[in-house]
């Protein structure tokens, strides 16, 4: 099942409650939802975590954590999900955020330079920057919401084909 994966990759609950910076939390970290490994908890962490990765801002673990406190969701999910955004994906993502928000903001899309460079940015950064946000919010939205409905539905499929080979009936929704 996805739960074994998922709870592989994640730290135990004693070893964050145990750790000297997180001791002043401890009360909002005994709360079970937040270690739980079930398909509403994992998709509302990958929806967390893939709203704050998006996100043009430094600090996204925090934001990702307090969403899945918030949102009742997996903790060690949500914070993992941010570190799909990393300097390796960072041109494809500055680049779909620029052309999302492009084409949301009015105005005239600059064309991009053939070979990427900072001092493009800086000089055009009055004319590309609101598209760039408005397309980093935006990403930051749709890839939410596809996390969720996609985690759930490879959570219910994965499921199904698991009892089929058990020869069971799949529950009813």
């Amino acid at each position: 099942m996805p739960k074994k994966l998922f709870r592989r990759m994640a730290p135990h609950p004693d070893t964050l409650r145990d750790n000297k910076f997180f001791q002043r939390f401890a009360h909002i970290l005994h709360d079970p939802n937040l270690w739980h490994f079930n398909r509403h908890s994992v998709a509302r962490a990958f929806s967390a975590g893939l709203f704050a990765a998006f996100l043009p801002i430094p600090f996204q673990s925090p934001i990702a954590a307090i969403l899945a406190i918030w949102l009742r969701a997996n903790l060690p999910i949500a914070v993992l999900m941010v570190f799909i955004t990393n300097p390796l994906t960072m041109v494809p993502i500055e680049l779909s955020a620029y052309w999302l928000g492009s084409l949301i903001v009015p105005g005239e899309f600059k064309p991009l330079p053939e070979s990427f460079e900072w001092r493009w940015i800086w000089d055009n950064i009055s004319s590309i920057g609101l598209p760039l946000i408005v397309g980093h919010f935006m990403l930051s939205i749709i890839t939410a919401i596809l996390g969720y409905w996609g985690i759930q539905a490879f959570w219910r499929v994965y499921v199904m084909i698991y009892l089929k080979k058990r020869g069971q009936r799949a529950p009813s929704a």
